[in-house]
């Protein structure tokens, strides 16, 4: 079973499979996974994990909760280590990452299935030991022995049902292609969905025409106001990653969110401008705002009292990092997103990480997060956007100045 949505690429492994002698079959969402496996179980899942919908971490979640001898294996773009390490926290029983090499691609496959059916029998004839130390989602910890792995138990602090953790992180098998490659980069934009304040109907953002966004696809009438986003964690994530989204921190506005074109506009209190903000101290055309992969190009228009950019007046044209404030008379904004480093390959709590650590060398599974997985998926997904985004634009500027 390959699960992807790109239908070129979902193709392209295809035919890798079939050239090898599996039979494979394509499936593009979580919809079509789960009932595909109520018709006809598979023997190997290969599951990209960034999908509309629900995400391949909650598959993945999903599946081994049903069948946790179902081998899992994922097949992304996403190289973080955090990525790896949640995959792993699901029952993910492999990890490889993009590109990979066809003969790469079906020996790991091979691996991790022997290695899923090796521990079925292991299992099965009582081989395995040990145990599982976790947290429920109200944060009371927990302690398991391993032969109980995937069943409900109930918490004592909360009264409520959890699930054990499948296995230990360093169970599943990694392979990593070639880091020097540069990976796929989704359009975040297409991950967000649009609430009709007249028939109610969900449907897809298109990311560069905002004004076509505003007709419902369904009612065809036009939406009045801001846009409703509809709130889910990827959604929230894919919205963060654009780069396109000011919150307003002062003013009557205050806590709201607007969200810009991808392309320049001019925010001034004129009824021409793209942005028309009033307030105090705010020019008819104050300044201009462009959107980058970098962050926001911020130039001033000769305004009276000037723009400025965390508490700084700027001249010429700056940019407004993502986490930086915007200063526009009596308006103040922050740009939504996060400025993370190219290099960064986890982003989890260091505490967490120093416990995973004293963990695995007593060889405990530990399980700290009291998130729920799409907040965890949503994290990791945002997280590899952001910085797949840097990197493109960093070599692009690199590219650039070679030229």
């Amino acid at each position: 079973m390959v699960v992807d949505d790109d239908a070129e690429s979902a193709l392209e492994t295809k035919a890798i499979l079939d050239q090898a002698g599996f039979e494979a079959k394509v499936f593009k969402d979580g919809g079509q996974v789960h009932g595909g496996i109520a018709m006809d179980r598979p023997d190997v899942v290969l599951l990209k994990l960034i999908l509309p919908g629900e995400s391949g971490f909650e598959i993945c979640e999903r599946l081994k909760k049903q069948d946790r001898f179902l081998p899992v294996v994922i097949y992304s773009e996403i190289e973080l280590e955090a990525a790896q390490n949640l995959a792993s926290k699901l029952g993910a029983d492999g990890y490889i990452t993009k590109p990979c090499q066809p003969e790469s691609l079906i020996a790991a496959i091979r691996e991790v299935a022997n290695a899923v059916w090796g521990r079925q029998a292991d299992e099965r004839d009582g081989k395995e030991k040990g145990e599982i130390q976790f947290r429920c989602r109200c944060g009371y910890r927990m302690r398991e022995k391993l032969e109980n792995r995937g069943k409900l138990v109930h918490c004592s602090q909360c009264q409520g049902s959890v699930q054990i953790p499948e296995r230990r992180v360093h169970q599943m098998i990694v392979k990593l292609a070639d880091s020097s490659v540069a990976n796929a980069m989704d359009d975040p934009m297409r991950f967000l969905s649009v609430k009709c304040q007249h028939c109610g109907t969900f449907y897809k953002l298109f990311s560069s025409d905002l004004e076509k966004a505003r007709t419902c696809p369904k009612c065809q009438k036009r939406q009045i106001g801001a846009l409703s986003i509809i709130g889910a964690p990827l959604s929230r994530a894919a919205l963060a990653s654009s780069l396109r989204v000011l919150r307003i921190l002062a003013g009557p506005l205050k806590g709201k969110k607007l969200m810009l074109p991808d392309h320049e506009i001019t925010l001034g209190a004129d009824r021409s401008c793209q942005l028309r903000q009033t307030g105090e101290g705010i020019a008819p055309k104050h300044c201009t705002l462009k959107p980058t992969p970098l962050g926001m190009l911020v130039k001033d228009l000769g305004s009276e009292i000037g723009t400025m950019i965390d508490n700084e007046r700027i001249a010429g044209e700056v940019l407004l990092e993502p986490g930086g404030l915007l200063k526009v008379g009596s308006m103040l904004f922050r740009l939504v997103g996060q400025n993370r480093d190219v290099n960064s390959t986890s982003f989890y709590n260091p505490k967490q990480a120093k416990a995973q650590e004293k963990a695995d060398r007593k060889g405990v599974a530990l399980f700290l997060s009291d998130k729920p997985t799409t907040h965890e998926a949503a994290d990791v997904i945002q997280a590899h956007w952001d910085i797949v985004r840097k990197k493109s634009a960093m070599q692009n500027q690199s590219d650039a100045l070679d030229e």
